[in-house]
C-alpha cells in the first residue's frame, strides 16, 4: 500500500475511529463514576457524568468534521480525471465521516436527556 492510500484509508477511518474512543470513555466514565459513586460531583456546575460526556463528544465532533471536510476537499479537487480508485476513497471518507457525526450526536445527547446512574 502506497503513502497516498494509506493516508486515504486513515481519512476514512477517522471518523469510526473518533466514534470508538468517545464510545469508550463515555460508557468508562460513566460506569466507573457510577460504579463508585462519585456521580454526584460536579465540574463547573455539570456534573462530573456529563462533563465528560460533553468533552468526549465535542473532541469527537471536532475530529469527524475535519476529516469529512478535508474528504469533501479531495473529492471536489478528484473531479472527473481522476483514477476511479481515488474518488471511490473520498466519496466513502465522506459518507463514512458524515454518519459518524451521526452516530457521535446519537450517543452524546442522551447523556442530557437521561439520569446519569439510572
Amino acid at each position: 500500500m502506497t503513502g497516498q492510500r494509506t493516508g486515504q484509508v486513515l481519512l476514512m477511518l477517522a471518523g469510526l475511529v473518533a466514534w470508538a474512543v468517545q464510545f469508550t470513555v463515555i460508557y468508562g466514565a460513566t460506569s466507573t463514576l457510577c460504579g463508585r459513586g462519585w456521580v454526584g460531583a460536579t465540574m463547573l456546575g455539570v456534573g462530573n457524568v456529563q462533563a465528560i460526556i460533553l468533552a468526549a463528544t465535542l473532541a469527537a465532533l471536532a475530529v469527524t468534521a475535519l476529516a469529512l471536510a478535508w474528504s469533501l476537499r479531495l473529492y471536489g479537487q478528484a473531479g472527473d480525471r481522476a483514477a476511479p480508485a481515488d474518488r471511490f476513497m473520498s466519496q466513502t471518507g465522506a459518507l463514512i465521516n458524515g454518519f459518524s457525526l451521526l452516530v457521535i450526536l446519537w450517543h452524546g445527547i442522551p447523556a442530557f436527556i437521561l439520569p446519569a446512574c439510572a
